[in-house]
């Protein structure tokens, strides 16, 4: 793959890398070489590094002293916590959302259908893409910009963990798009009791299935 849009190369390029490791293509502690990276991607090695960083921010590597940037592990207590901050971040993102005085529902209801569509192909990667569309769909109207920068930072380590429970047997993508749905609604409604309430149990369910398959792997 090579890239050529030269205003956002280092975020397209951190965007590929993370796309890997969210999905699990790239494992956790496995060491990504920048001239590697580079070559593969037809970019300079110093786009690759800038690349790097940003996927720090993202949580998704570490970048340590001789070893360069590592695969940042999958363990059950940082599982745990980045759901308890994810969660925080999401409920004041979609309370606030809901405290828009004019709140356009249309680009959230195109993220809904392609959910739909995603579910009855059983594609999970593309739920994965629909879900972070509709915080997307969020982010371009709320005037917050800490808030929003944060959410950004989290995202992504949230959608690894939920890429990750979506592999265990009881995961039903189903329930994901009735969250996202129930989700619109209690914003639409300015309901920010229902928006803690359905944030908290979908982020505590997906936790659960992704602890359970980490400590199974431990086991095995």
């Amino acid at each position: 793959m090579v890239f050529a849009a030269p205003a956002s190369l280092t975020e397209q390029i951190a965007d590929h890398l993370g796309a890997d490791i969210i999905a699990g293509r790239l494992a956790p502690r496995s060491r990504i070489q920048e001239l590697k990276v580079a070559g593969s991607l037809g970019v300079s090695r110093g786009s690759v590094r800038e690349a790097l960083l940003i996927l720090e921010r993202r949580h998704l590597v570490e970048l340590l002293p001789r070893r360069g940037a590592v695969v940042t592990r999958l363990e059950p207590t940082a599982v745990c916590e980045c759901l308890e901050l994810l969660t925080e971040v999401q409920v004041l993102f979609f309370g606030k959302l809901a405290g828009l005085r004019r709140f356009d529902a249309t680009p959230f209801e195109s993220c809904l259908e392609l959910m739909a569509s995603a579910v009855q192909n059983q594609d999970r990667a593309a739920l994965l893409e629909a879900r972070r569309a509709f915080a997307g769909a969020g982010i371009t109207v709320l005037n917050s910009f800490h808030l929003t920068a944060v959410l950004e930072g989290l995202l992504p380590a949230g959608l690894r963990v939920a890429h990750l429970a979506a592999t265990h047997p009881e995961y039903d993508l189903r329930d994901c798009l009735r969250f996202h749905q129930a989700l619109l609604k209690a914003v639409v409604d300015q309901d920010r009791a229902r928006i803690r309430e359905l944030i908290g149990a979908f982020n505590t369910r997906e936790g659960k299935l992704a602890v359970a398959l980490l400590e199974a792997s431990a086991a095995a």
